[in-house]
């Protein structure tokens, strides 16, 4: 009997964690396992889009479960609470609202809110609540006191943005790192396409309705491929990357620099001119480059990644960089850059999780 209490015991030491994660992001959902994969941590994941309909809450469906309010919060809360307590802690990414549910009903066991996308982020489209309310202010103002809770920034901009809604969001940052590469299957670049003769221009807004950029740089003679791509691996062997930033970060950037693929950037003063004078230039809170000059608190212009991105101030300086660019030296100069990132953004993790006691 004391034998079999004994292995009852190494088992429960010695047992992988298990954590679940809440998001609604395909590109987190990929971040977080990979991540769990590094640390032994068993991680499941729930997309909210890719439950059935109306199981998280019980009545709503579609957009209308990014608006958490207190009473949608409370029936997830009252539909899951036994299924959540199953695991040893939970983490919520992508929007920070997701961590109300376990913030109101005071959740005993770690909990780690990692914010990607602005702390009180609602679809307005959608809102069918009051939401956000001061009631969730006021749960967050109190959940960096909280000894189980950590929460993190996946950008630094995000606890700015925080500050000036009045909640301290404290002040750690771990941005995403490219710990799993999954293999290319099969591409989506047209087979046509000579990527090592070809530059990749993300099939987004500021490429396609603020400009026709493809057809703008290919008149100035630039090469360009924009269009769907089937993962970072697919991009790897093209030129480079000319983007023109929508957001304060975004998850595909970490992958693509781990490969050593140059970004052709605007340079900081360009990307303010294109942002301020185009009211049709699409960049997340604008209002915050416009006029309170937080451009180094993004990715894009931060100054620990200056020297790895090729920033161009018009468009002559561009047809100039991308003719004079040591391609050869800069991917090599990305990947050790990537490497020295992932290895920081891991003891940041590390930290966390033995902080929170997930990890010995």
């Amino acid at each position: 009997m004391r034998f079999v209490l004994l292995l009852v015991f190494v088992f429960e030491l010695y047992a992988a964690p298990k954590m679940l994660h809440l998001t609604f992001h395909a590109g987190c959902e990929k971040e977080i396992e990979a991540v769990g994969k590094q640390f032994g941590i068993e991680v499941d994941t729930w997309r909210i889009q890719s439950l059935p309909n109306k199981f998280f809450d019980g009545v709503s469906s579609g957009n209308e479960l990014y608006n958490l309010g207190e009473e949608r919060a409370q029936r997830i809360w009252d539909l899951h609470k036994e299924t959540f307590l199953n695991y040893d802690a939970i983490i919520t990414s992508d929007t920070a609202p997701l961590a109300r549910i376990f913030l109101q009903n005071d959740w005993p066991k770690p909990l780690i809110i990692w914010i990607c996308n602005r702390f009180d982020y609602s679809d307005q489209a959608s809102l069918d609540c009051d939401f956000p309310d001061e009631a969730y202010y006021e749960l967050f103002r109190k959940a960096v006191t909280l000894p189980n809770v950590k929460v993190i920034a996946y950008t630094e901009f995000e606890h700015h943005y925080a500050h000036k809604q009045g909640v301290n969001t404290g002040s750690i940052i771990i941005t995403p790192s490219a710990f799993e590469i999954l293999p290319l299957n099969n591409s989506a670049i047209p087979s046509h396409i000579v990527k090592n003769e070809t530059f990749f221009l993300p099939p987004y807004h500021n490429e396609t309705q603020f400009m026709d950029m493809q057809k703008f740089l290919s008149d100035l003679g630039i090469p360009v491929y924009c269009g769907r791509y089937n993962g970072a691996r697919d991009l790897e062997d093209f030129k480079g990357i000319i983007h023109f930033p929508y957001a304060w970060s975004n998850l595909a950037l970490f992958e693509n620099l781990s490969l050593g693929i140059p970004y052709f950037l605007p340079s900081e003063k360009f990307f303010v001119e294109l942002v301020t004078n185009n009211s049709n230039y699409f960049f997340t809170n604008p209002f915050y480059i416009i006029y309170r000059d937080f451009a180094k608190v993004s990715e894009w212009y931060a100054p620990l990644r200056n020297d790895i991105f090729i920033y161009f101030d018009s468009w002559e300086d561009l047809l100039n960089k991308i003719e004079n660019t040591d391609y050869a030296a800069k991917r090599e100069q990305i990947k050790n850059h990537s490497i020295e990132h992932n290895k920081k953004m891991k003891n940041r993790w590390t930290k966390a999780f033995k902080d929170l006691g997930i990890l010995q």
